[in-house]
């Protein structure tokens, strides 16, 4: 239970949360792949750090070249080979929502970052990739400081109400009777009080069944079938409502994260700004510091997250209230992936990667919500975890 409330908390953090240059090449009009990442990070206004960019596109996982350790960055760059590094870029074939192989570019075109009526062979002239740029990062300046204002609003009550699906990719050798888990998630959180979830799971092969919980302070109550209450302490769990603290994951990430401006919208009834995000976080030390930060760093059990996961990535696509700033409704898709051969309590992980999509709808937003613990779960008793050697 302690590994799923430690992943769940990640992936709300980072679900909250709501590449300089190298010389042209001279010569042909066609853009070569040296240009196009010169543009395309300038325009991300990425800093690389004193970084050299052959060195960040690698570490990046944006190109890998002909197997030699050849970028062939003076070579003309195709739309196919645009659209994959994109994909790349904003971390979707990461994500690999569609479990294609060897065709990255897809995620590109699903997105509408290039043209869908050019052949993808065709070589892409200077004038046509800086099209592609422009229409990318079109108001881009304007959705970091609309993020930005969403950030410093405060939001101290509300409920959310969600529909999620877990799917969960198993080693080869590995036989379980399920991979998906579906899920309705409702809950009411009062920064002040603590949060009331209530999770409606169906599993294949096992059926159905829900589970109701408080986090207060730093302990978890869970209600089992029977009815029963039962709580375990979670040194640090108090600091998830804590806003300064969480504070920190704005800083942490904030190289983490691309965004585009998808216009406006109504939801609703009301205009909202569209913002898709996307998050690619390799270095998971970030991810470590975060708890720390938050105080959970026993949460794992003496492990860290470095130890266990090679990369997280996700799409969110937020839908904010054009006059409060506040969120409206969230849809994601996030990946985690997992080390192979890593190993908790000298086990090894059956797991690749688990894989949350759904949409979530904030609403009574600062209004009265309380969370009060109900009567019958105050002689809750206590659960322990074993420690894992």
């Amino acid at each position: 239970m302690k590994k799923y409330i430690s992943i769940f908390l990640v992936t709300m953090m980072i679900a909250a949360i709501p590449v300089i240059g190298l010389a042209a090449q001279p010569g042909s009009n066609y853009m070569t792949r040296q240009e196009f990442i010169n543009d395309l990070i300038k325009e991300a206004g990425i800093n690389l750090g004193g970084k050299d960019v052959s060195q960040y596109v690698v570490d990046n996982r944006i190109l890998e070249g002909d197997g030699k350790g050849n970028l062939l960055l003076s070579e003309p760059i195709t739309y196919e080979q645009i659209a994959t590094i994109l994909s790349r870029f904003y971390g979707l074939s990461m994500i690999d929502a569609h479990q294609v192989e060897g065709s990255e570019y897809v995620y590109a075109l699903e997105e509408g970052l290039i043209p869908q009526d050019v052949p993808l062979n065709r070589k892409v002239t200077v004038d046509e990739g800086q099209q592609i740029l422009s229409k990318i990062f079109d108001n881009y300046s304007k959705v970091k400081d609309m993020i930005d204002d969403t950030k410093n609003t405060t939001v101290k009550s509300g409920s959310l109400n969600g529909n999620m699906k877990v799917n969960v990719g198993f080693n080869n050798d590995v036989a379980l009777p399920f991979d998906t888990v579906s899920a309705q998630v409702y809950a009411d959180f009062n920064l002040d009080q603590g949060i009331h979830e209530v999770i409606s799971m169906t599993i294949p092969n096992a059926g159905s069944m829900t589970v109701e919980e408080y986090m207060m302070g730093d302990k978890v109550y869970v209600k089992s079938p029977d009815g029963q209450w039962s709580y375990m302490s979670v040194p640090g769990m108090s600091n998830i409502t804590n806003l300064e603290k969480l504070q920190q994951q704005n800083n942490l990430f904030s190289k983490d994260v691309l965004y585009r401006y998808a216009g406006t919208s109504y939801l609703n009834g009301k205009t909202v700004n569209v913002v898709y995000a996307y998050t690619k976080i390799t270095d998971m030390s970030k991810v470590d510091d975060l708890i720390k930060a938050l105080g959970l760093g026993n949460i794992l059990n003496g492990m860290t997250y470095s130890d266990l996961v090679d990369g997280v990535y996700g799409k969110y696509v937020y839908y904010i209230d054009a006059n409060t700033n506040q969120v409206n409704q969230l849809d994601m898709i996030l990946k985690i992936a997992y080390k192979q051969g890593a190993k908790v309590g000298g086990v090894e992980m059956p797991l690749k990667w688990e894989m949350v999509s759904g949409s979530m709808v904030y609403s009574n937003v600062n209004e009265n919500v309380n969370v009060v613990l109900p009567d019958d779960a105050k002689n809750a008793k206590e659960l322990t975890v074993p420690a894992q050697n």
